[in-house]
């Protein structure tokens, strides 16, 4: 399934929700809603993964990049919504423990209870 890319301004974050499968076929679609997002000062990304049903190697990369760029720009990534394939991607990859991972995108944005924290920061 190829994906679709919906982006959307709430309260403080820039949502990026992913719908279909996250892989090199899809890097031009979602890479543009990045660069929107990210040519604001102090971005803040959340990534809704609830209609994302798989990611590849190269979307891992292109989530890490993003959410690298945002936090050098003094900004903040996070993730929500986690569906099991791509939830056992980032436990299996490690990344799990870079992104701070919401239950919902209505804890995300209201800053309710994390998931999972970050225990490591990408620089």
């Amino acid at each position: 399934m190829p994906l679709t890319v919906h982006r959307e301004h709430r309260d403080q974050f820039t949502v990026i929700t992913m719908i279909g499968e996250l892989d090199a076929n899809g890097l031009g679609t979602l890479g543009e809603d990045l660069d929107l997002a990210l040519c604001k000062g102090a971005p803040r990304l959340l990534f809704d993964m609830s209609e994302l049903n798989f990611i590849d190697s190269s979307g891992l990369r292109l989530l890490v990049s993003a959410c690298a760029q945002a936090t050098r720009h003094g900004g903040t990534c996070a993730l929500c919504s986690l569906r099991p394939m791509p939830r056992t991607i980032m436990n299996v990859t490690g990344l799990g423990a870079v992104f701070d991972i919401y239950p919902t995108k209505a804890a995300a944005l209201a800053g309710g209870p994390l998931e999972s924290p970050a225990s490591r920061r990408l620089p």
